[in-house]
Order: C-alpha cells, then structure tokens, then sequence
C-alpha cells in the first residue's frame, strides 16, 4: 500500500510538471555601442532572442544606434525575451552585420541580459 501511495504521488508530481506551460521572461533592453571611448552612431544592430509568442523557435528584431540625451552609440529594444521558465542564460545575441555596417567588421556579443530592465555595453573593433 505504501508503495502504491509512493508511486502516485510521483506520478502526480510528473504530471503537474508537464502541464506547466513555459513562461517568457522579458526584458526592456538598453544600451551603447563603443569604440575607443566614443559611442558610435548609425550601427545598425540584429538582436537575436526568443519569440515570446511560440518559445521553441527564435526572432530577428533591427535597431540603429544614435545619439540619445547627448549620448551617441544609443540604443533599446523592447520586450527582449532572454529565457523561459525552463530555459535560461546566454540566450540572447547582438550583431553587427558588416554589410549592413560598411566600415566595421562582423561581430556578435552574447551578453548576460537578466530582469525586467538591462543595459548592457558593447565594444565594437576597427
């Protein structure tokens, strides 16, 4: 009986963990791109995350940094999903398109983006 009692209480465990749906975290993300000690503006930036609406599959969102209260290398992006409820860490990933950015070589950050507000600082190579 015991046994028994043992095993449906693992199996009722087991099955409210499956049926928990995964839950987007979502974050306002802002932020500078640099270059030497200068920001840099008209970088236009790929941010790579997780679709909120379908959690299995990933997004591409652009923005284009500019000068925000006498700052240059500006940027933000709203609601960057950087995990799930089950899924979490290194999620999220900044790019710079040297197509899109003539003058600037490819390059991709995956930075630890965490909470409902971030900034985060990316330092751009000749």
């Amino acid at each position: 009986m015991k046994k028994l009692m043992i095993f449906a209480f693992l199996i009722a465990i087991l099955a409210l963990n499956c049926t928990t749906e995964e839950e987007p975290l979502v974050c306002h993300l802002y932020g500078r791109v640099i270059h030497d000690t200068t920001g840099v503006n008209d970088i236009k930036l790929k941010i790579w995350d997780i679709n909120p609406y379908n959690v299995d599959q990933m997004r591409l969102r652009e923005t284009t940094t500019r000068d925000e209260n006498s700052t240059p290398g500006f940027f933000e992006m709203d609601s960057v999903c950087y995990g799930t409820t089950r899924r979490q860490g290194s999620i999220v990933s900044v790019v710079v398109d040297s197509t899109d950015n003539p003058g600037w070589p490819s390059q991709i950050w995956q930075p630890d983006v965490y909470g409902d507000i971030d900034t985060i600082i990316l330092y751009i190579n000749d």
